[in-house]
């Protein structure tokens, strides 16, 4: 249990339940929250029974007794059933649902003790949007009274949902298949040579059906994509295992990058793909070293926030940006965009007394639910 003071004061004690893959838990009264975390994936039966004793036995630890409760979107999620369920037991009536991405970049505006709007860049590898889809790769406006999503990366299929974090082959064989239709499955790589024909017909043909195949905007299934491509690895024995080894094997002192798309939808930015991994696989045919490619790729991802972030500040001119999500523990991507943001003007702020995974969640719900749900 860590003790976080808040930048503000709360009307009402708030029980906060946070998400999943990162099993934690806040309640918080008056200007303090006390963080509980490290239960791990909730999807574990153990792991879950840990983290339910821990919340019931919460209110005698911090005689806090919550009169609200705060969980994610995602109406599957454990820690989600849990909060309802609790709720019924502690005739708790309002129940605050928040969207994990805002709470992501919540979570990082308490840890600094901004009070202003800010630009919010939260990439993960998956939570529950608004609209249905797979959120991750997501850029706000706002504070935790209203943020607004401006702009996201393009939404690309997930073959076999959660399966594709398992065989990030599908995510990788997705944004080729994207960039260069048919004829990807030609191209002078070592992925195409090592994909399985008969699973990628399967694959395709869940797609083109709409079989379990949900859209995703996620950054991290962007990163899953791109490292089974460079490194040519077709399956995850845990996670964020191809991601972690990209980064590692970047080539360090690099600053040159791939070209990228990014376009307008209205009011909303989109950031394509399809230049991104057409530089990808240009360098691999012509046997450019993975450590180079894998460079590139991280600093193509660090202008693309640079470059968000500077259409945004042009349009409402905020000028804090906070990073936040799990894909921000690659302290390579981390520094880089940092950087350069610096060098563009904007005030950057980064986690220091919570976790920028899933861990830091439950403090943006308790800051988002105390502003809309109170």
């Amino acid at each position: 249990m860590r003790t976080i003071h808040l930048p503000f004061k709360l009307k009402k004690p708030i029980l906060a339940t946070g998400a999943d893959l990162k099993g934690a838990f806040a309640v918080a009264k008056a200007d303090k929250a006390f963080l509980f975390e490290g239960f791990g994936d909730l999807g574990d039966l153990a792991n879950l029974a840990r983290y339910e004793d821990a919340i019931r036995n919460s209110e005698r630890l911090t005689g806090i007794r919550p009169k609200m409760i705060a969980c994610d979107h995602h109406p599957a999620y454990h820690s989600t059933c849990f909060a309802e369920i609790y709720g019924l037991e502690r005739l708790i009536v309002e129940l605050c649902d928040v969207q994990h991405h805002e709470a992501h970049v919540a979570s990082a505006i308490v840890d600094n003790g901004i009070k202003t709007d800010v630009i919010g860049v939260a990439f993960d590898g998956t939570g529950a949007g608004w609209d249905g889809c797979v959120w991750g790769g997501e850029f706000f406006t706002g504070s935790p009274r209203r943020f607004k999503r401006a702009a996201h990366f393009e939404y690309v299929p997930m073959p076999g949902g959660e399966a594709a974090i398992a065989e990030p082959w599908r995510m990788a064989a997705m944004h080729l298949y994207g960039t260069f239709g048919e004829s990807f499955m030609d191209l002078d790589i070592d992925f195409t040579r090592s994909l399985d024909r008969r699973a990628w017909r399967i694959v395709k043909r869940m797609v083109e059906g709409g079989v379990n195949t949900p859209l995703t905007s996620s950054a991290g299934r962007l990163f899953d994509a791109a490292a089974s491509v460079i490194l040519c690895k077709m399956r995850s024995g845990s996670e964020a295992e191809l991601p972690i080894e990209l980064e590692r094997v970047a080539a360090r002192g690099r600053f040159d990058n791939y070209e990228f798309n990014i376009r307008t939808d209205g009011e909303k930015i989109l950031v394509g793909y399809r230049k991104l991994f057409e530089g990808i696989v240009k360098d691999m045919a012509k046997g450019i070293s993975r450590g180079t490619v894998s460079a590139k790729f991280h600093n193509t991802i660090a202008q693309i926030i640079t470059e968000v972030c500077s259409r945004l500040k042009r349009r409402t001119g905020i000028d804090k940006v906070v990073l936040s999500g799990g894909v921000f523990q690659n302290k390579y991507l981390t520094a880089k965009a940092a950087a350069i943001l610096r060098k563009k003007g904007f005030k950057v702020f980064l986690h220091s007394k919570v976790n920028t995974n899933d861990s830091g969640i439950p403090l943006g719900q308790v800051a988002i639910a105390r502003t809309r749900c109170v």
